[in-house]
């Protein structure tokens, strides 16, 4: 883990009085001693672990006596003393240790998501949760604050707020969407929505990653809760399509051996990536008012009709277009259509998705 400390390069210029006589003899450079040489082994200290070399950080930093740092570099030297060690009891003291010591360190915040971290693979969910609440929605615009937001969601969804959970992802989708840590925002938001039943949140989470992180280090899990999702909206033989294309595509992932435990088998050809993206849907209505468009998509939700959305379009001023479904042909597609036509008499439209 890199935290922005860097070596810094000491140039010092000797200049020689020449005379007619003799040349001044050449003084040589002092030593740094005491507090400016433990910061030299600090800087080196730093240097080795960021280059991989764990083993040669924490020797060196053996070699930096009890109080031998000014305050500012103490302050580093306590954080990386906590990065070097192996045992996971160590880390964990450590870590606590220089949070109490430092209250207002300058790795606060990273010490602080990694003893939450701690906190949530050990089952503590609570404490992490409370942890991680000096990450704050709308402000965070660091790597560690946006991983503190989406730890934060995911301890209260371990806590079992699941409710809770996605309405606080929902509050960070500023500091997220679109940063590095969008893939696993938005699956920590599909995995709250699953547990809210609320498979339409999940299944929108879902496409959003699936499309711009195909071969991402969620798509095995990602792939799998579509199906799930899926499953939940009625919509079985979609489910099973995108089961077998976990199987296909991720043969070696735990989905898969979840997959093939459900009896689904891949198959010899590979399936289609429908329905998460590309497909048919029906549009039903197209409004210049986005309140009477929504208020024909909760309509139609109500009814049970799950995958519903509504989209607005670029032409000015803009066009609300109120689509259902996700199928992998026209015929399919159709069919919804016709039954809503005959059960509700709307009129519908078979378009691209």
């Amino acid at each position: 883990m890199r935290h922005g400390l860097r070596a810094a390069a000491l140039v010092l210029l000797l200049g020689g009085a020449v005379t007619l006589v003799a040349a001044a003899p050449r003084k040589e450079a002092k030593k740094p001693s005491g507090p400016e040489a433990n910061a030299a082994l600090l800087v080196a200290a730093r240097d080795a672990f960021d280059r991989g070399r764990t083993e040669e950080a924490r020797a060196i930093l053996i070699r930096i006596p009890e109080n031998g740092l000014t305050p500012d570099k103490a302050d580093a030297a306590a954080y990386l003393r906590a990065l070097v060690l192996e045992d996971g009891n160590a880390y964990d003291e450590a870590l606590s240790d220089y949070l109490a010591h430092y209250p207002k360190g300058v790795f606060r915040r990273e010490a602080t998501l990694a003893l939450a971290r701690l906190r949530y693979v050990s089952g503590d969910y609570a404490q992490a949760e409370n942890l991680l609440a000096i990450f704050t929605p709308g402000v965070e615009r660091s790597a560690t604050g946006r991983q503190g937001l989406v730890t934060r969601g995911l301890a209260q969804l371990g806590r079992g707020d699941a409710a809770g959970a996605l309405q606080f992802l929902a509050s960070a989708e500023s500091d997220l969407k679109g940063s590095p840590e969008e893939e696993s925002y938005e699956y920590a938001t599909a995995e709250a929505a699953l547990r809210a039943s609320k498979p339409s949140a999940a299944m929108a989470a879902l496409r959003t990653l699936l499309e711009r992180h195909p071969q991402g280090d969620y798509a095995p899990q990602a792939l799998y809760a579509m199906g799930t999702a899926l499953e939940a909206v009625g919509r079985q033989a979609d489910a099973a399509s995108v089961f077998r294309q976990v199987a296909q595509r991720f043969p070696l992932s735990y989905e898969a051996a979840r997959v093939r435990d459900r009896g689904i088998r891949p198959g010899d050809t590979v399936t289609p990536l429908l329905p998460i993206g590309g497909g048919y849907a029906i549009q039903i209505g197209a409004f210049t008012r986005r309140d009477l468009a929504d208020a024909l998509a909760r309509e139609l939700r109500a009814a049970g009709n799950d995958d519903v959305s509504v989209r607005q379009g670029s032409e000015t001023p803009p066009l609300f277009r109120v689509r259902a479904g996700s199928f992998a042909t026209r015929d399919e597609a159709r069919a919804l259509g016709e039954r809503l036509r005959r059960e509700r008499g709307l009129s519908y439209q078979v378009v691209p998705r």
